[in-house]
């Protein structure tokens, strides 16, 4: 057992022959320094937050030491995504083929307080063209986020077509979404503030006649069972791209179905959304099975069931 495994640390071996960001990138300095000698450092001309030193790059620091630096010393991402946060950044986008440091960012988000934010990526492994690119730039426009359509669809703009007078089938792929009643006031304000990212990363999300926390309140402890199951198999098919739950069995375990850790954050961030509860960010981890995280889920609803009904007998 590794100490990572010991201490429950989930760890995943790489395969290099030295540690980089210790003192074993000591014995590289020399070498490092020739091969890095030439470079230059200019000021950047797009805004950079340097994770080696904490703080903005506003010279031409960025040269060969620089990069050494960056190699030997501690990258202080969670220290920058807090400074960020504080300076009242909000909407954060990983530019790359694959995202593998938005799970780390809404972590670290979450750390530094809890702040309403919007983390997506561009492309994805094996997802690598235009449609996938603007399905993310869709996902900012429904999270509230300002996006300049006309420069990715330049003929937006031009002349609308007729749709056909005939009727479409009649099928909602629709999922219903929840009141917000388990957030305070505050947050409901601070989601709602135009100066945290227009009318919030709800903004998108219209209301249902009936919605989870209606349907649960007056069920029996096994239709809620079967209702939360339901609803997690519902939330998994859509993020796999299914529109029907029947492929999502509830024993399955999500890694073994199709997840991946960016997936399983989006399936957690749609569950906190339809229940109202800030669930952790390694959700899936710890519950990796539908039916596991609806049990969970019914916990959460006993628990907060009777918290409530103590208040309402201290009143």
């Amino acid at each position: 057992m590794g100490w990572g495994e010991g201490v429950g640390v989930r760890v995943r071996r790489i395969a290099v022959d030295y540690a980089s960001h210790t003192s074993h990138v000591e014995l590289l300095e020399g070498e490092l320094g020739e091969v890095l000698g030439e470079v230059r450092g200019v000021c950047p001309r797009v805004p950079l937050f340097s994770t080696v030193d904490g703080e903005w790059v506003e010279d031409g620091r960025m040269g060969g030491e620089y990069w050494y630096r960056n190699l030997r010393q501690p990258v202080r991402f969670g220290a920058a995504m807090e400074a960020l946060a504080a300076d009242g950044f909000r909407v954060f986008v990983e530019a790359s083929a694959h995202p593998v440091l938005t799970v780390g960012v809404q972590e670290a988000l979450e750390t530094a307080g809890g702040v309403s934010s919007v983390v997506t990526g561009t492309l994805r492994r094996d997802d690598g063209g235009m449609r996938r690119f603007l399905t993310s730039a869709g996902e900012l426009w429904t999270r509230g986020v300002e996006v300049d359509w006309s420069t990715v669809l330049p003929h937006a703009g031009g002349p609308l077509s007729d749709l056909p007078t005939y009727p479409f089938q009649h099928r909602r792929y629709w999922l219903e979404t929840t009141s917000r009643t388990r957030h305070t006031a505050k947050e409901d304000l601070t989601m709602d503030d135009p100066a945290n990212g227009g009318d919030g990363p709800d903004a998108a999300q219209e209301p249902q006649a009936e919605t989870l926390t209606a349907l649960l309140a007056g069920a029996s402890e096994e239709e809620r069972a079967a209702l939360l199951l339901e609803r997690v198999r519902a939330e998994a098919a859509a993020v796999l791209g299914h529109d029907d739950p029947a492929p999502i069995d509830g024993g399955g375990v999500f890694f073994q179905i199709g997840f991946t850790s960016l997936t399983a954050v989006e399936l957690r961030n749609r569950l906190s959304a339809a229940t109202g509860f800030e669930l952790p960010i390694m959700l899936l981890f710890d519950h990796p099975t539908p039916a596991a995280l609806a049990e969970h889920l019914g916990e959460l609803y006993a628990a907060d069931d009777s918290d409530n009904s103590e208040e309402r007998a201290g009143v």
